[in-house]
């Protein structure tokens, strides 16, 4: 196992601490936490998570786990270096208060990310052809430039959603089947719920961002097939509840901006990425070369929504005491996910040294 392997997936865990922690004190501070609370840190939070953590996570996706499935090796040192240093350094520049400059920054990563993704476009090593979920990949990364683009001259953070919440309907479309024990997904109705929630996403916040969030999730739900699945239990509760989140951000959108983004950032991603363990494992396979296994927790996922629940009722209003308690929940959840897979896997990936 090569260190250069593990760089971006470690590179990733960091900005989600870096990132998260900060918000969590921020958004306790905002709710009245009777304390002072350290909240000048790390105030970049969208850029930190969108373009750090899941920047760098799918960027290792794409460097070394799909390359290893895909040409029987990880990319070339170089373009991992080039992704995970020009990630740091946009999200440096971004807590110096240099945006747009750090905007600038982040199309590097992201062409290296294209440039290297052309080889998804060509047969594989053992002359598997490329599926929708190579094609919707390439897209969603030639998409993320113009967003990327638009956000050195507008200020709308929210469009950066685009990249993560594409990329997980491009993963869905091939890893979900997986999941599933091998289930057929429709690609058809799955790249209509890509297009959908990309319209989603950019048109918001008007009517018709509403509309094309509930035809995604109409598309989605359907063509992945989640209701009908007959898996394994971990995957089908914490997917179904990423889908309810997901219809839930079709009504939020008309109501409140915090709620719309977080229950599409927090809500649809966080708990798809629970429930596809399998996407984890395949980028841990990647880099070890070793067939992994772990024993799924529940906590996370429960910790989480209930944490997010909270935060979207204090968002439309309601008031409780309790809810001083959400956003902690939200970030002990998303901690303990990774807490509980490295657990398990480390002493595994040793073993492979």
């Amino acid at each position: 196992m090569k260190l250069s392997n593990l760089a971006l997936l470690i590179e990733g865990i960091s900005f989600l601490l870096i990132g998260g922690i900060p918000a969590v004190f921020n958004f306790m501070d905002m709710q009245g936490f009777p304390y002072p609370l350290p909240t000048s840190l790390f105030n970049a939070h969208w850029i930190v998570m969108v373009y750090g953590f899941f920047l760098t996570l799918i960027g290792n996706e794409i460097l070394v786990a799909l390359s290893n499935e895909w040409r029987g090796r990880p990319a070339p040192k170089v373009y991992i270096a080039v992704t995970g240093v020009s990630a740091l350094i946009a999200v440096i520049m971004s807590e110096l208060n240099l945006i747009p400059y750090s905007l600038y920054v982040l199309l590097l990563p992201i062409g290296t990310l294209i440039f290297y993704s052309r080889v998804y476009l060509s047969p594989s090593k053992l002359g598997l052809k490329p599926t929708t979920y190579n094609y919707l990949l390439f897209i969603t990364l030639i998409i993320t430039v113009f967003v990327i683009s638009f956000q050195t001259v507008m200020d709308i953070p929210w469009v950066s959603l685009v990249f993560p919440s594409l990329t997980i309907f491009a993963i869905m479309s091939r890893d979900i089947g997986l999941v599933f024990g091998g289930k057929k997904i429709n690609g058809e109705e799955m790249t209509l719920a890509y297009l959908s929630l990309l319209l989603g996403i950019v048109t918001y916040p008007t009517y018709a961002s509403s509309l094309f969030l509930f035809l995604s999730w109409v598309f989605s739900l359907h063509g992945s097939g989640i209701l009908r699945s007959k898996g394994r239990l971990y995957p089908r509760v914490s997917l179904s509840i990423a889908w309810t989140w997901l219809l839930l951000s079709s009504l939020f959108s008309l109501l409140s901006y915090d709620a719309f983004v977080h229950s599409i950032a927090v809500g649809f991603l966080f708990d798809t990425v629970f429930g596809v363990d399998a996407v984890l494992m395949d980028m841990l396979i990647g880099i070890s070369g070793k067939r992994l296994s772990i024993r799924p927790s529940y906590l996370p996922i429960i910790l989480l929504n209930i944490g997010l629940s909270m935060r979207i009722a204090y968002d439309l209003g309601i008031s409780s005491s309790l809810f001083i308690a959400s956003a902690p929940l939200q970030g002990i959840g998303i901690l303990s996910f990774y807490l509980n897979v490295f657990r398990q896997v480390l002493p595994q990936l040793k073993s492979s040294v």
